[in-house]
């Protein structure tokens, strides 16, 4: 009880809710339709993929029938959690802490079919990110986000609002891809690029915060930054 009504003080029954559904879509869209395929995702969870690809194919390990990926993922998102908890506030941190646990959890548990369910590539490639899409853009739209470098970009974005943090993403992403391309096929890397792209256009589309806004507040106060950030999680840019 004690528990629950702590969690209620950060977080909407709305966005809990947006955080299970969002969690479990992408987890559903990734390890049903891109796993089968030996395929990757970008960022931190596919740097996790890789990973386990090296565990299983290169050591040998029998990881049975669950995906290490997702708790691999978590392991590599704890130092930036500290970082959220410390730097971002502490409603910030629950959500992307729920959101994390959800996606490791979602993706550890929910296996993938033996063969691909399309036999088409592509169409498992554009299904998938489709999917996977609406369940990340669901939980951007909670007010949290999925860990790993979204934290990083957010906290980045705090900073040093003109920091381009989309540099940061693409970089990770031409690292993941790269290794992928190096690693095994060329079309395993392509293939990758194209779920990405259409998982990351489908959560713009999703994510309904897309409306940029500027406001000036005038204010005394020393604290102001913080308790904008801490309030709606924007960045704030300060004119003395």
């Amino acid at each position: 009880m004690e528990l629950r009504t702590r969690l209620a003080e950060y977080m909407s029954l709305r966005s809990l809710g947006l955080i299970f559904a969002g969690t479990f879509l992408f987890s559903f869209g990734m390890n049903v339709f891109i796993t089968p395929l030996g395929l990757f995702s970008g960022g931190f969870l596919g740097i996790a993929q890789l990973v386990r690809a090296f565990l299983v194919n290169v050591l040998g390990l029998s990881l049975g029938s669950a995906d290490i990926a997702g708790i691999l993922y978590f392991l590599m998102s704890v130092p930036l959690l500290i970082l959220a908890y410390s730097q971002l506030g502490r409603p910030f941190f629950i959500k992307t802490l729920v959101c994390t646990g959800l996606y490791s959890f979602f993706l550890t548990v929910i296996t993938g079919p033996e063969q691909p369910i399309f036999s088409d590539t592509l169409t498992s490639c554009i299904v998938g990110g489709l999917v996977a899409g609406v369940g990340a853009g669901l939980t951007l739209v909670s007010g949290g986000c999925g860990g790993g470098e979204e934290i990083l970009c957010v906290y980045l974005a705090q900073k040093n609002p003109s920091f381009s943090v989309g540099r940061v993403c693409i970089l990770i992403n031409v690292l993941v891809f790269g290794c992928c391309a190096v690693l095994f096929h060329l079309p395993v890397s392509l293939y990758s690029v194209i779920y990405s792209v259409t998982a990351n256009l489908t959560l713009v589309r999703v994510q309904l915060q897309r409306i940029t806004m500027d406001v000036m507040i005038l204010t005394k106060l020393d604290n102001m930054e913080q308790l904008v950030f801490d309030t709606v999680q924007r960045g704030v840019t300060r004119l003395h």
